[in-house]
């Protein structure tokens, strides 16, 4: 049973675009609302998006390149407050923190979908 559980989860982590469908299926049947699952899943799977880079990365080019993904991460961050601030002159920090992270989900999955065609290129052809 463990053995199950450890592979569902590895499942998951690496391939991260399962594990948002996932869970975007299971709110929607939960909530009946299309728009919010999209936001949940999103949400809840931005970590996995991280690991699965991170993980990506150091497959292709095998050593560790965490200090890009938290680099990433904190210009972003720099990024989103800046234009709150910008914008509209206070920060909420509720919607700062709610925009830092769905802005990371969305640039993660991209780097996640780049990495995995690169990868998959460089396999293919070494």
């Amino acid at each position: 049973m463990s053995e199950l559980v450890a592979s569902v989860i590895a499942t998951i982590v690496t391939i991260p675009l399962l594990g948002w469908y996932i869970i975007y299926i299971t709110t929607v049947k939960i909530s009946k609302n299309k728009s919010k699952s999209i936001r949940r899943a999103s949400d809840w799977t931005t970590l996995l998006f991280m690991v699965a880079v991170y993980f990506i990365m150091s497959e292709i080019w095998s050593q560790s390149f965490l200090w890009i993904i938290l680099a990433i991460f904190f210009f972003i961050s720099l990024v989103v407050t800046w234009m709150q601030w910008s914008v509209s002159g206070d920060i909420q920090t509720k919607k700062l923190f709610r925009g830092i992270w769905r802005f990371n989900f969305l640039a993660f999955v991209i780097i996640y979908l780049l990495l995995s065609g690169y990868g998959l290129i460089v396999r293919i052809f070494s």
